[in-house]
């Protein structure tokens, strides 16, 4: 008995190996060598691997290269690679963590950002989008709005938005505790640098004063627009890059700069939300103070 168990084992084995394709030893073994060897191994691109983090790229000389995603963007502006959608497709891993790094570029991302504010498909699909993800997920409007309220000059472009916006501007009149807190005195120490106003953003004597905005450059280089247009028009890659930027304040803050009016918006025109918005800037000691009177016995 023990041994038709014995030889039934050692026959299924035997099965298992054959079916199994050898390409999946031949990667095995890749994982092991470095890419000069497994392109003098296997001279097959789809042969390749590299290391956690790392990016395949196919330099201008037809070799491969497993280099950072930084220097993967390097190399391609510089034109001694060449972004390969092929490649990608087949790492899934390496896409991401290419486009994580595209995220974190200012250049590539000004022009991202004015390639959404030219497409009011893609405005109003992404907005809905955000709108969506942060009625689930309140953590997410915090990663939006922190760096509009943090910061000095986005914080008087956001109250300006929230003074042309109707619907926020009536909620803020008829909403008790935001006026309360608006005519109170500053509070806290060194908080209310920069744009404390006399007047009430919110009473009728208010005047806006504009500020200029931050213009970021573009290289120009072809082969990264090339790179920017691939994952554009890959509605799935497009989306996973959008959502990157809200989960990422840092992102939020850059593209502030450029369309924080359409993004408000979106965040105002939902009641939920407006609510919510208001519950975090009333919670934001910077914010209140730079809108605060400087006479708190004035009328409201």
């Amino acid at each position: 008995m023990f041994s038709l168990n014995f030889q039934f084992v050692f026959l299924f084995v035997i099965i298992l190996t054959i079916a199994i394709s050898p390409s999946f030893f031949e990667n095995s073994l890749a994982q092991q060598m470095t890419p000069h060897q497994q392109w003098k191994k296997f001279a097959d691109i789809d042969m390749m691997t590299c290391k956690s983090g790392h990016l395949l790229l196919q330099k201008s000389n037809g070799n491969p290269a497993c280099v950072m995603p930084s220097t993967y963007l390097k190399l391609v502006d510089r034109g001694y690679g060449s972004y390969n959608q092929s490649i990608m497709d087949k790492h899934p891993q390496m896409m991401n963590h290419l486009m994580n790094n595209m995220a974190s570029n200012q250049n590539l991302m000004s022009h991202w950002h004015e390639m959404v504010q030219n497409d009011s498909n893609m405005m109003t699909k992404t907005m809905a989008d955000w709108v969506s993800q942060m009625k689930k997920n309140p953590e997410l409007l915090k990663n939006m709005l922190s760096p509009m309220t943090s910061d000095t000059e986005l914080r008087e472009k956001m109250i300006h938005t929230m003074k042309n916006h109707s619907q926020m501007e009536s909620h803020l009149k008829s909403h008790s505790m935001w006026m309360d807190s608006v005519h109170q005195p500053m509070m806290g120490s060194g908080m209310g640098q920069g744009m404390h106003h006399t007047t009430c953003a919110w009473c009728p004597d208010y005047n806006h004063h504009s500020t200029g905005s931050h213009t970021m450059m573009m290289s120009g280089s072809d082969r990264m627009m090339d790179m920017i247009h691939h994952v554009w028009i890959n509605s799935e890659m497009t989306q996973d890059m959008h959502t990157m930027m809200l989960e990422d304040p840092s992102h939020m803050a850059m593209m502030s700069n450029q369309m924080m009016e359409p993004m408000l918006n979106a965040i105002m025109d939902d009641e939920d939300l407006r609510e919510q918005m208001i519950d975090l800037m009333l919670e934001h000691g910077e914010f209140m103070n730079s809108i605060r009177h400087d006479n708190p016995e004035s009328e409201h």
